[in-house]
């Protein structure tokens, strides 16, 4: 379970910081091209919508890089935890299993 966890964990991070970097460069792309149309002679002008448009998408690419990244260390972090608990339940269950198959020692003050 802790491997499938670990692994679930992995592609959120990766999936997360792919999107949000992909939703933030086509933000990205999308002002510059407005900002240099901006500048030529006969054009419409840069616009408080659109540097709205692009600080929203700078803050939805940063809370989906962030989200995911916190979500995906979750996961990891239940996963480690999960597996060292199984640890110590075969290594208390081993131990238990030895000393019920011992048999009992006699005294050896007499």
């Amino acid at each position: 379970m802790y491997r499938y966890l670990t692994l679930l964990g992995v592609v959120i991070i990766v999936f997360s910081v792919v999107g949000g970097a992909i939703e933030i460069s086509t933000s990205y792309n999308e002002y510059q091209s407005l900002l240099h149309v901006s500048g030529a002679p006969g054009s419409n002008p840069l616009t408080v919508l659109d540097e709205a448009r692009w600080q929203a998408a700078r803050l939805i690419g940063g809370g989906v890089i962030a989200g995911g990244v916190i979500a995906g260390s979750i996961l990891m972090g239940l996963a480690w935890i999960g597996k060292t608990i199984e640890e110590v339940r075969d290594a208390l269950g081993a131990d238990l299993g030895e000393d019920a198959h011992q048999p009992a020692k006699a005294s050896a003050s007499h």
